[in-house]
């Protein structure tokens, strides 16, 4: 596995030029400066495959090198797209990392991603103050492998991304559990209380990332794909259980704490799945919400979402669907245009076969031409 990890590496560092320029192109739109970035990410062929194993989720857990060698595979897929996306590997802790700092360690699976089963009861919560948010054997742990994989990945251009940090009341949810939900009505002073807890326990842990993570101060990467400036902030926050929100409580307990991380952070952007009406106006309301990414963007108007962040100046970024038998440059052309509001306002992300890399970005390449041009 060593050498697998080592030879994975020296393949990806032959392409660091390409990362770097690829981070460029990225920041640019970030910044208002135009551009046409792709996300093109191609799969491993059956020979890479065999080549270069990968690990279940509780053998990574403990592992750092089979983290890593996971991480790496993944890399390589940014690699062979030849385009925008940035590859970037994480310590893959599961998204109840942030909760390891109430003391809360999750349960581990083979076929999913680690979970936390065991809440924390309300009376010792309410004892809690920020002094009792520490690193914990669990977050220490991650902060090690983050390290690990910092030294291994130094020079070959491949980023390091901060772990699984969940908006504050996703966090909330996870430590104290669905009881949550009745103490909305029944003692919303608690939940604010959890939610400052929840909102310091973030900040700590996105800080102790970004001491760890190379060039932290310019750019922050996530997901294998994407490159933010710091001048953006850099966060990324997932607000999936506030989805299950009325707007009275979305209003009350989510939004000021949304804009308290990114305040911390100095701005970043925003993940959820499903579809709550109520959150994505608070978020578009956001002035520190640069960017939007959606896991069911099947269940949203994505052309008017796409017209909203024309609108706003924010960046949407993810996998958009075709429509039927959409062919690639009509479904490029429709999706750049709603986007486009003196430059495009989307990073759209594909994952392809490398046999049909080449036509996918041409086609990408013709419409961005005809939707600048027919802007003119």
């Amino acid at each position: 596995m060593m050498n697998s990890n080592t030879s994975l590496i020296e393949r990806l560092s032959t392409q660091k030029e390409q990362y770097d320029r690829a981070v460029q192109a990225q920041e640019a739109l970030w910044l208002g400066r135009g551009g046409t970035p792709l996300l093109l990410h191609c799969a491993l062929n059956e020979q890479e495959q065999q080549a270069y194993p990968a690990y279940h989720y509780l053998e990574i857990h403990h592992d750092v090198d089979k983290m890593l060698a996971n991480g790496l595979r993944e890399a390589v897929t940014s690699m062979k797209g030849g385009r925008e996306a940035v590859p970037s590997v994480r310590a893959n802790m599961g998204c109840g990392i942030v909760a390891a700092w109430f003391g809360i360690v999750p349960e581990l699976f083979e076929d999913k991603q680690p979970w936390v089963t065991k809440h924390l009861p309300k009376g010792l919560l309410m004892d809690m103050s920020a002094d009792d948010l520490v690193i914990t054997p669990e977050f220490r742990m991650a902060l090690d492998h983050m390290a690990f994989i910092a030294r291994q990945l130094q020079g070959s251009g491949v980023r390091v991304f901060p772990v699984d940090i969940q908006g504050a009341f996703d966090t909330a949810h996870l430590v104290y559990g669905d009881d949550i939900f009745y103490q909305l009505y029944d003692d919303p002073e608690f939940v604010h209380h959890l939610m400052d807890l929840s909102c310091t326990a973030t900040e700590r842990a996105f800080d102790a990332c970004l001491e760890l993570i190379p060039d932290s101060d310019k750019t922050i990467a996530h997901y294998n794909s994407y490159a933010m400036p710091r001048a953006k902030g850099g966060l990324k926050l997932s607000e999936d259980t506030s989805t299950l929100l009325s707007q009275a409580h979305i209003e009350e307990f989510v939004a000021p704490y949304i804009h308290r991380l990114l305040r911390h952070a100095g701005g970043g952007y925003i993940h959820y799945c499903g579809r709550n009406d109520h959150l994505y106006r608070c978020i578009m309301a956001e002035p520190l919400c640069h960017g939007l990414n959606f896991g069911n963007p099947e269940k949203h108007n994505m052309e008017q979402v796409l017209r909203d962040c024309a609108a706003t100046g924010r960046i949407y970024q993810g996998v958009l669907p075709r429509n039927g038998h959409e062919s690639w440059d009509a479904y490029f052309e429709r999706l750049l245009g709603a986007s486009f509001n003196k430059q495009i306002h989307v990073l759209l992300e594909i994952f392809c076969p490398e046999g049909e890399r080449q036509g996918i970005a041409e086609a990408f390449d013709r419409a961005a031409e005809r939707v600048i041009q027919s802007a003119v």
